[in-house]
């Protein structure tokens, strides 16, 4: 998608850079914390990387992380135009599950709606060719390097529907097929929210303590989500489904 550049004022350009100090922490790197919710047992010396998008699935799969591992890393893809309020998202998240966060820059990737040459062919919204092979595959890269016994991905029920790279089947072939090239450890492929409705992500993520006027779902920027596009449809649904107003769209 073209996002818009209305939002990203110099103002709100000044808020991104605050809310990124924070996160990484007076000397310019982020914290390595733990998250602040204590899980009652840890998997002895268990450490995690977690994929982190700033939406409610990635923000679930976080918070499962932070209380079922020790130690939690957190990766995030800086995607050509990426929405500003989605990458603000990401900080304010590890805020509160305090945890390092790796950026990577991959602005070579766009999102069909965005190619100079669009594709000849009806594909879902927001679709990235390739997507999850590239992001998992670099994941797999700093697994090893930051010695990640698993990635975490927020990827729930449905997502196989429109994305069949986000297919548990897709994920374990792809975890079999980076374990022959890597040398020190196995890494698996963790997908907790797999078997998930909306309803039931919106649900548990309450009960782990995520704050939902953090994230930011729609794939578009704004002072408020656009309400129209399927990632906005689907998040009303769930916040519908739990019978509570989503607090973004009672920001002033």
């Amino acid at each position: 998608m073209v996002a818009s550049c209305n939002y990203e004022s110099e103002k709100a350009t000044r808020i991104y850079a605050a809310e990124e100090r924070r996160c990484r922490g007076a000397e310019g790197r982020a914290p390595r914390l733990l998250s602040p919710s204590a899980p009652q047992q840890f998997r002895i010396m268990s450490r995690a990387l977690v994929l982190l998008s700033g939406g409610v699935d990635s923000a679930a799969a976080l918070a499962w992380t932070c209380q079922n591992y020790s130690e939690v890393v957190a990766i995030t893809f800086q995607y050509h135009l990426r929405p500003f309020r989605e990458r603000l998202a990401v900080y304010r998240l590890l805020q509160v599950f305090r945890a390092p966060l790796i950026e990577v820059p991959t602005n070579f990737l766009r999102e069909v709606a965005d190619l100079p040459e669009p594709l000849n062919t009806i594909v879902p919204e927001g679709y990235i060719p390739n997507r999850n092979m590239i992001f998992y595959s670099i994941a797999c890269y700093y697994a090893e390097t930051r010695a990640c016994e698993t990635i975490v991905g927020g990827h729930i029920g449905n997502d196989s529907e429109a994305f069949p790279d986000a297919s548990k089947h897709f994920l374990h072939q792809l975890a079999q097929l980076a374990n022959q090239a890597l040398l020190t450890r196995k890494i698996k492929i963790e997908l907790p929210l797999e078997k998930m409705t909306k309803a039931e992500v919106m649900k548990n993520a309450q009960a782990w303590g995520v704050p939902f006027e953090s994230t930011w779902s729609c794939y578009w920027d704004g002072s408020h989500p656009c309400g129209k596009c399927i990632s906005c449809i689907e998040r009303a649904e769930g916040f519908a489904a739990i019978g509570i107003r989503d607090p973004l769209l009672s920001c002033p």
